[in-house]
């Protein structure tokens, strides 16, 4: 991390604001287009199924969402980066507050696809990940007010990295179950056409 950065009191996405804040805006934009590879994907795997229209639409806004907050980053606060106002400005500049905007909606769109999905592995009666799904969603929603609240206090940092791992973890969980889903389809597929065939002749 970038000299001054304390994970415990400034939020991962201060780092944009850093001498190094290139590297988490690269973090940020690869992140996104990697989301909006994923919408294509649930939506070419599952629609018109369920999950298979609001699914890949939650995910699309959430990658789309993580670019545009990687491109607007948070003003200096809490001492970071150096000779950053010691305390969390007041007034907050445009592309400060486009950001705030942006990560809040993302967060909301993570949880909304967790719950999304909830709906799909109950009816699949799949109630381990229903039940973890639903968790995550939640525990979303706890750190972000959380760190939010905090922040000011200098003890935001955590609730949020907390947040953050949740909502990273909960999206590559589905994608790695989906893909795991695709590639047990895929392998089946030569069976059942070689059982037809046999059955024809």
């Amino acid at each position: 991390f970038s000299p001054g950065f304390d994970l415990t009191k400034h939020e991962v996405s201060l780092l944009l604001a850093g001498p190094t804040g290139w590297i988490q805006t690269l973090t940020f934009l690869i992140t996104g287009a990697l989301a909006l590879v994923f919408a294509a994907g649930i939506r070419r795997q599952l629609h018109p199924g369920r999950a298979g229209t609001s699914g890949p639409i939650l995910m699309a806004l959430f990658g789309i969402l993580f670019i545009i907050a990687g491109l607007d980053h948070p003003d200096p606060q809490l001492g970071f980066p150096s000779g950053a106002p010691a305390g969390v400005p007041t007034q907050q500049s445009v592309p400060s507050n486009i950001h705030s905007f942006a990560f809040s909606a993302l967060a909301l769109c993570a949880v909304a696809f967790c719950f999304v999905f909830v709906r799909k592995f109950a009816a699949e009666h799949r109630r381990g990940w229903a039940i973890g799904s639903a968790a995550c969603a939640v525990a979303i929603v706890l750190l972000v007010a959380a760190g939010s609240a905090l922040m000011p206090t200098s003890l935001g940092g955590l609730p949020l990295l907390g947040a953050a791992v949740v909502i990273t973890g909960s999206v590559s969980s589905i994608a790695l179950h989906l893909e795991r889903r695709a590639g047990q389809a895929q392998r089946s597929t030569p069976s059942s056409d070689a059982a037809t065939s046999a059955a024809h002749h």
